[in-house]
C-alpha cells in the first residue's frame, strides 16, 4: 500500500476515534447527577443540661443526609417538646430516643411542681376527699374545721386557700382511665407556695382539713358569682351590728340579693371570698364602683354584720327598683 493511502487511513481512523470519544464524554456530562436524599431531624439549639425540660426554644430542626442519620434520631419535634432530658446535650447534637427520659422515669412529683411552688401532702379520709373522688389536676378549696379544746365551743370552719391544684392522690399522679377501678387513698398532694404549705401544715395540727372540689367548667359571666343554695358560709364570722352601721344603712341605697352570692375583698373574680350572703339579704352600698379587666362592674358594699367587700353588679338589684 502506498504511503499516501496509509496516511489518509490513519487520519480517518483518528478522527473517528476522536468523534466517538467526544460523543461518549458529552453523554456523561449531560447525564443527570443523582442527588442525596435529605431528611430533617431534631437537634439541640443550645446546650441543654440533664433533667431539663425540652421546649421549642432549646430545640431546632436540622437537615441531614438520610444515609448519615442515626436510626434512633427523633424527626418530629412534637415528640420531644415537654419531655425531660436523660443526659446533657450540646448545641447542634442530634436528639436520639435514649436522650429523653422514658415514660416511667418522668412520673416524679418534683417535675410536676410549677417553678417557685412546693408539693405538700395532707391526710384525708373517705369523707374529707369528696368520697375519694378527687383527681389529679382538680382544683380544690382547703377548709379548716378547728377542734374544740376542753369545753370550749369550736370556732366556725374557715376557708384557708382557694383554687389549689391537686398534683396527686395517694401515689397516683394521673387521672383514672376509662374503666379503671377506683381506689381509696389516705393523702392528697397539693401545689402551693412555700408559705402556704407551712400554713396548711400548721392548720392540720389545729383541726380537720377538708377539700372542696371546684368545677372544671367555665361559668357564664352572668352566673359567675352565683352560689349553690346549700353552700355553707364557712368564712363568715358573726359580728354585732353597731349603731353607726344602722344609721349609714338608713341614708344609703339598699341592695337586695336575688340569689346567694360571694362578697370578695376586691373587684375581681380572682379576689378572695370574704363571706357568702343569702338570697333576699340586704347589703348597704358604699357609693363606690370599679370595673375589672373583663369590663364587669363591681359595687363596694357592706353586709348587715359589718363585713365590707365587693359584689358583681350583674346579680344584684336595688330595693327601690
Amino acid at each position: 500500500m502506498k504511503p499516501k493511502k496509509i496516511l489518509l487511513l490513519a487520519i480517518f481512523s483518528g478522527l473517528l476515534t476522536t468523534g466517538v470519544f467526544y460523543i461518549f464524554m458529552q453523554q456523561n456530562t449531560e447525564a443527570e447527577v443523582e442527588q442525596p436524599v435529605m431528611v430533617q431531624v431534631v437537634s439541640a439549639a443550645v446546650d441543654v443540661g440533664e433533667n431539663v425540660q425540652l421546649t421549642d426554644e432549646n430545640l431546632q430542626m436540622v437537615e441531614m443526609r438520610e444515609s448519615e442519620v442515626h436510626p434512633a434520631a427523633i424527626k418530629d419535634k412534637t415528640e420531644a417538646v415537654g419531655e425531660f432530658t436523660a443526659n446533657p446535650l450540646v448545641a447542634g447534637e442530634v436528639l436520639l430516643g435514649h436522650h429523653i427520659e422514658q415514660k416511667g422515669d418522668a412520673d416524679i412529683i418534683s417535675k410536676k411542681v410549677t417553678d417557685g411552688h412546693r408539693a405538700v401532702s395532707i391526710s384525708v379520709d373517705y369523707v374529707k376527699s369528696v368520697s375519694n373522688m378527687v383527681e389529679p389536676e382538680d382544683r380544690v378549696d382547703v377548709i379548716l374545721t378547728p377542734v374544740a379544746e376542753g369545753e370550749e365551743v369550736a370556732a366556725p370552719a374557715e376557708i384557708l386557700f382557694e383554687d389549689v391544684k391537686v398534683l396527686a392522690v395517694g401515689q397516683r399522679m394521673e387521672e383514672k382511665t376509662e374503666g379503671e377501678a377506683g381506689s381509696e387513698y389516705v393523702a392528697v398532694t397539693l401545689e402551693m407556695t412555700q408559705g402556704a404549705a407551712v400554713e396548711v401544715i400548721d392548720a392540720s395540727n389545729r383541726g380537720t382539713l377538708q377539700l372542696v372540689v371546684s368545677s372544671r367548667l367555665k361559668a357564664a359571666d352572668g352566673a359567675a358569682e352565683s352560689v349553690p343554695e346549700g353552700e355553707a358560709q364557712a368564712s363568715e364570722l358573726p359580728v354585732e351590728e353597731t349603731a353607726d352601721a344602722t344609721e349609714e344603712s338608713a341614708s344609703s341605697d339598699i341592695i337586695v340579693l336575688p340569689e346567694r352570692a360571694h362578697v370578695r375583698n376586691g373587684p375581681s373574680l380572682d379576689a378572695d371570698v370574704l363571706t357568702v350572703v343569702d338570697a333576699g339579704d340586704e347589703l348597704v352600698t358604699k357609693n363606690e364602683e370599679a370595673a375589672d379587666a373583663d369590663g364587669r362592674i363591681w359595687m363596694h358594699v357592706e353586709t348587715r354584720s359589718g363585713t365590707q367587700g365587693w359584689i358583681s353588679s350583674r346579680i344584684i338589684k336595688l330595693e327601690n327598683e
